[in-house]
C-alpha cells in the first residue's frame, strides 16, 4: 500500500485527532517554515523593491538555504499518544442523554411565562425558543460523541497497524510538508503494521545551488560560481538530512520500529554520458538507535555511522549509484 505526495471544552480537544486540526510544532519546526517562507525556489524577488533591496533579499535568501540544508534533519513535530486516545473516556455514556441536552431539558422544563411575557404574548415564543435550543443540543451531543468515537476507533486501527490509518497520518499530517516546498518528492509504502518504506526524489537540480551570493560593502550583490565539489557537498549534507527528518517524522507519529529511506536522484552515467534516475542513499533506521541520538547538535553525514546505509560519494563526482537496503 503506497501513499505519493508531490498541512467548546478542554475534554473535547482531548479527541481532535492531530490531522484533524493543525499539527503542534516545536520551535525548530517553526523556525524552518519561517526560512521556507523566505526561500521557496518557486518564489521571484517582488518587483516593487529597488535593486539594492533585490540584491538584500537574494544574499538573505542564499543564507536561509544555507541554514535549512545544515537543520533539515532536526525534529520537527510532537510525537502523537495513540494510546491516550484511545483509552479516553466518552464524553457520555452510549443510550445516555448528553451533558447538553440535560441541561436544555431543564431550562425548558424549568420555564415559567411571568405576567408580562402572557400579557404580550410571548411565553409561546420563548417556550419555542427553548424546544429549539433542546435539539440543537441533541445535535451538539451527538457530534461531540461521534467526534470522540471516530478518535478512538481511528487511534485503535492505529495501534493495530492498519495500514489504510497509517497513510490517512501521513497524507492528512502531512509532516514533511516543507521538502515537498523545497521541491523533493515523496513516495510511502508501508511494507507491515512496524515498517515503512520511503522513496525520496532530492531533486538536487532544483534544491542545490550553484553559485554562492552575498552583498559587497557596497551594497551590490556579488555572485560567485560554487565550486563543483561545494555542490556534491551540500547535495549529501541534504540528502543525508532529509533521510533522518523523514524517519523522525514517521516514528513520532506512527509505531514503528523500522523506517527505510531511499533517496533517489537524477545522474549522468560515468560510462554512457546518459541521465539514469537512481539510488544514490540508502538508510535503515531503527528506532531505539534513533530516538538515542542528538540530532540537534549532531550532523549530517556523520550520523550515517549510526546505522546500515548504501552510499557511495566522491567529492569531485558526487553521489554514484547504490543498491537499496534490505528490510533486515
Amino acid at each position: 500500500m503506497r501513499y505519493s505526495e508531490d498541512q467548546s471544552t478542554v475534554r473535547e480537544t482531548e479527541w481532535n485527532i492531530p490531522f484533524f486540526g493543525s499539527a503542534i510544532q516545536n520551535e525548530t519546526c517553526r523556525r524552518r517554515e519561517e526560512l521556507l517562507s523566505r526561500n521557496d525556489p518557486r518564489q521571484k524577488e517582488p518587483a516593487r523593491l529597488n535593486e539594492a533591496e533585490q540584491a538584500a533579499s537574494a544574499a538573505e535568501r542564499y543564507a536561509h538555504l544555507l541554514e535549512l540544508i545544515d537543520t533539515v534533519h532536526q525534529s520537527c513535530g510532537e510525537s502523537a499518544d495513540w494510546s491516550r486516545i484511545a483509552a479516553l473516556e466518552p464524553p457520555y455514556g452510549r443510550g445516555e442523554k448528553g451533558p447538553r441536552e440535560q441541561q436544555a431539558e431543564t431550562r425548558l422544563r424549568e420555564f415559567k411565562p411571568t405576567r408580562l411575557q402572557k400579557l404580550l404574548k410571548q411565553d409561546a415564543v420563548i417556550r419555542q425558543q427553548l424546544e429549539d435550543e433542546l435539539e440543537r443540543a441533541k445535535e451538539e451531543d451527538r457530534l461531540e460523541y461521534s467526534r470522540w468515537k471516530s478518535a478512538a476507533d481511528f487511534a485503535r486501527d492505529i495501534l493495530e497497524g492498519n495500514r489504510t490509518a497509517y497513510l490517512r497520518v501521513l497524507e492528512e499530517f502531512a509532516p514533511l510538508n516543507d521538502l515537498l516546498a523545497l521541491g523533493s518528492g515523496l513516495e510511502f509504502a508501508v511494507l507491515d503494521p512496524t515498517t515503512v518504506e520511503v522513496e525520496l526524489d532530492v531533486n538536487s537540480g532544483q534544491i542545490i545551488p550553484h553559485e554562492s551570493k552575498r552583498l559587497a560593502e557596497d551594497g551590490t550583490l556579488v555572485t560567485v560560481p560554487l565550486d563543483v565539489e561545494d555542490q556534491n557537498a551540500l547535495e549529501y549534507k541534504y540528502a543525508c538530512g532529509c533521510a533522518f527528518r523523514i524517519a523522525r517524522e514517521l516514528f513520532a507519529l506512527l509505531p514503528l520500529e523500522t523506517v527505510l529511506v531511499h533517496a533517489r536522484d537524477t545522474k549522468i552515467n560515468r560510462e554512457s554520458g546518459q541521465e539514469e534516475y537512481v539510488t544514490v542513499l540508502s538508510i535503515r533506521f531503527d528506532r531505539d538507535t534513533l530516538s538515542g541520538l542528538d540530532g540537534g547538535t549532531e550532523t549530517c553525514p556523520p550520523l550515517l555511522e549510526h546505522f546500515h546505509h548504501h552510499v557511495k560519494f566522491d567529492a569531485a563526482y558526487g553521489f554514484l549509484p547504490v543498491e537499496q537496503v534490505d528490510r533486515i
